[in-house]
């Protein structure tokens, strides 16, 4: 595992890759995350020293998709944070699922320690096509700026951000 830094944030942004363990149904299943990139199980994810990174009052963003709702409230709660609300992102076309299609990704916002609300008037679902597999629209990133404070991180980012750490395998 790459070394996680040596400094305390505010703001934690994630977007753990969840390993979904599909069962082959007939296809060749090289389509999905692992077949894009190294995926981590439910307690290799939950066991990642997230705690040792976090300001005493610190904000989680956590993206999951609606199949790891719940695993991702363990995460959360693993990781030292109360689940406090979420945020939509609506991709604008059909996704897969063996239940309903997926069109939905969920970001959970937490928090620990003394985070005043900070009442914002802005909605809770956004709505803008999906790209490259797995790539969050950086409009959310622009809305945690807007309403979060303090040294931001990345956890799994891909790419370099102005203003923010970053921790990944893919940066």
């Amino acid at each position: 595992m790459i070394e996680f830094p040596d400094k305390k944030y505010s703001v934690i942004y994630s977007d753990p890759p969840w390993q979904y363990n599909n069962k082959n149904t007939g296809g060749s299943m090289k389509s999905g995350a692992s077949a894009k990139y190294p995926t981590m199980s439910l307690d290799e994810i939950k066991a990642l020293p997230i705690k040792s990174i976090c300001e005493k009052d610190c904000v989680l963003y956590l993206w999951t998709t609606t199949p790891f709702l719940p695993s991702a409230f363990e995460v959360m709660k693993d990781w030292g944070f109360d689940y406090k609300t979420a945020m939509f992102w609506n991709k604008q076309r059909l996704g897969l699922g063996f239940w309903f299609r997926g069109q939905v990704e969920i970001l959970l916002f937490g928090k620990k320690g003394k985070v005043k609300a900070f009442r914002s008037s802005i909605p809770n679902i956004v709505s803008c096509k999906s790209t490259k597999h797995s790539k969050k629209p950086e409009e959310f990133r622009r809305i945690i700026e807007r309403v979060s404070f303090g040294d931001k991180i990345e956890i799994f980012a891909r790419e370099q951000h102005e203003g923010w750490d970053c921790w990944g395998d893919e940066v």
